[in-house]
C-alpha cells in the first residue's frame, strides 16, 4: 500500500472515530435537554441498538467486499454517511435521531474494514507491527480529541450542528477514495481480495480461530466492564474534581499516545506470545489492586501502569491475529473479530451493573480481573494448540501454520 493510501485510511478512520465519539459521553444530558426524554433510558437503548447494528453488519460488509471490492463500498458508504450526518441535526425527536443514527452505522461499519485490509497489505511482520501500533495511536488520539471537543460542543445551543462539518468531510473523502484507491490493488483489487478470502471452510472455522474469538471477547469485556461506573467509583472513594475524574478516565488513552513513540516494536514482534500472556496477567492484578488501593496518588500510578499494559496488549492481540494463518490468508475475517469486540462492548455495561448491585462500585474491577485471567488462560491454551499443529506439520500431518 502506498503512503497516500495509508494516509487516507488513517485520516478516514480518525474522522470517523471522532464523529462517532464526539457526543457519546454526554448522551444522557443531550437526550434529556434536546429531545426531552429520560436521558439514562434513552442512552441505554441508543447504545444497545447501535452496537447490534455494528455486530451484525461488519462481517456482512466483509462478505460484500469479496464480491464488489472495497473501493466501491467505501465510496458509496462515505456518501451515504455524509447524507446521514446532514439529517442528524434535522432530527426533532429521539426516534428520528435513533433511526438516522442506525442507518449511519449501517454504512459506517464498512469503514472498519480498511484497517485489516491495510495491515494485511504490509510486506513483512515489522510493517504489520507498525501499522497496528499506529492504528491504536490514532484510535486513542481520537478518544482524547473527541473528549475535549465534545465537552465544548455539548455546551452550544445547537450541538448537533457539528455533524454538518463531518458530513462535508465524508463527502470529500468519498471523492478522494475513488481517486486514491483506484490505482492500487492492495486494498481495492477485487480479485486480490477474493484470492485472500478463498480459504476452505474447515480452515475458516478452525478451532484456533474460535478460541481466538473467545480470547477477544474475554479481553474486551474485561477491560470495558470497569468503564461505565469508573467515575462513580472514584467519587465514592476520593475527593477529586470533575477535571480530575475526566483525566483519570482517559489516562489509558493518554499513555497510549505517549507509548507509541517509546514502544520497542522489534521486541514485541519477536516475543508476542510471552508478552501477551504476561500482560493479561499483570493487568488482571492491577485491576484487583485498583479496587482496594487507598491513596489517590498510588491509584494514579497504578492507572498509568495499567494504561501501558493495556496499550501493548491491545497491539499484541491484533498482531497475533495477523500472524495466524487465517489472518494471513483471510484478513477480512477480522470483521468477525470486530463483531466480537462490539458484542463485548454491548454486554460490559450489563455485567458492570450486575456487579455494582451485588458488590458495590469495586465489583466491576474484580470481575474484570477474573475475566482477564480467563483470557490469559485461553491464550495459553491457543498457543498450545498452535504448537501442536506446528509439530504435526513437521511430522507431515495436516496443513497448519504456527505463529
Amino acid at each position: 500500500m502506498t503512503k497516500g493510501e495509508k494516509g487516507f485510511v488513517y485520516s478516514c478512520l480518525l474522522v470517523t472515530f471522532i464523529s462517532e465519539m464526539l457526543l457519546s459521553p454526554f448522551y444522557p444530558q443531550l437526550f434529556s435537554s434536546y429531545f426531552g426524554v429520560d436521558g439514562v433510558q434513552a442512552t441505554s437503548l441508543f447504545i444497545i441498538c447501535c452496537r447490534l447494528v455494528v455486530v451484525i453488519m461488519t462481517p456482512l460488509w466483509a462478505m460484500a467486499a469479496k464480491r464488489w471490492g472495497l473501493k466501491k463500498l467505501i465510496a458509496i458508504a462515505l456518501i451515504v454517511m455524509g447524507g446521514c450526518k446532514i439529517l442528524l441535526p434535522m432530527s426533532h425527536t429521539f426516534p428520528q435521531f435513533l433511526t438516522v443514527s442506525l442507518v449511519l452505522l449501517f454504512f459506517q461499519s464498512s469503514i472498519y474494514l480498511l484497517y485489516p485490509a491495510m495491515v494485511a497489505s504490509s510486506k513483512n511482520d515489522h510493517e504489520k507491527v507498525r501499522a497496528t501500533t499506529a492504528y491504536l495511536f490514532m484510535f486513542h488520539g481520537s478518544v482524547i480529541v473527541s473528549g475535549i471537543a465534545g465537552s465544548f460542543v455539548v455546551t452550544q445551543l445547537f450541538p448537533l450542528n457539528s455533524y454538518y462539518l463531518f458530513a462535508i468531510i465524508d463527502i470529500i473523502f468519498a471523492g478522494v477514495s475513488w481517486f486514491i484507491l483506484s490505482n492500487n490493488g492492495a486494498v481495492t483489487n477485487q480479485e486480490t481480495l477474493q484470492k485472500k478470502e478463498n480459504v476452505p471452510k474447515g480452515m475458516r472455522w478452525q478451532g484456533e480461530f474460535l478460541v481466538y474469538l473467545l480470547i477477544v471477547f474475554l479481553f474486551y469485556i474485561g477491560h470495558q466492564t470497569i468503564r461505565p461506573y469508573f467515575t462513580v467509583f472514584l467519587d465514592s472513594r476520593y475527593t477529586i474534581s470533575e477535571q480530575g475524574l475526566s483525566l483519570l478516565y482517559v489516562m489509558p488513552s493518554l499513555v497510549a499516545v505517549v507509548l507509541q513513540f517509546l514502544l520497542p516494536k522489534q521486541y514485541l514482534q519477536s516475543h508476542i506470545k510471552v508478552t501477551l500472556i504476561s500482560l493479561m496477567g499483570i493487568t488482571a492484578g492491577l485491576l484487583f489492586i485498583q479496587a482496594f488501593v487507598g491513596h489517590i496518588w498510588l491509584f494514579v500510578l497504578i492507572r498509568v501502569i495499567y494504561g501501558m499494559c493495556f496499550f501493548v496488549s491491545l497491539a499484541a492481540m491484533d498482531i497475533l491475529f495477523f500472524k495466524m494463518r487465517i489472518g494471513k490468508k483471510s484478513p477480512l475475517s477480522y470483521s468477525l473479530v470486530a463483531s466480537v469486540q462490539n458484542a463485548a462492548l454491548l454486554f460490559s455495561p450489563m455485567a458492570a451493573l450486575m456487579m455494582v448491585e451485588q458488590n458495590g462500585t469495586e465489583g466491576p474491577f474484580l470481575l474484570s480481573g477474573f475475566l482477564l485471567i480467563g483470557s490469559a488462560l485461553c491464550t495459553a491454551f491457543l498457543l498450545i494448540m498452535m504448537h501442536k499443529s506446528s509439530y504435526q506439520i513437521k511430522m507431515g500431518v495436516g496443513p497448519h501454520e504456527n505463529v
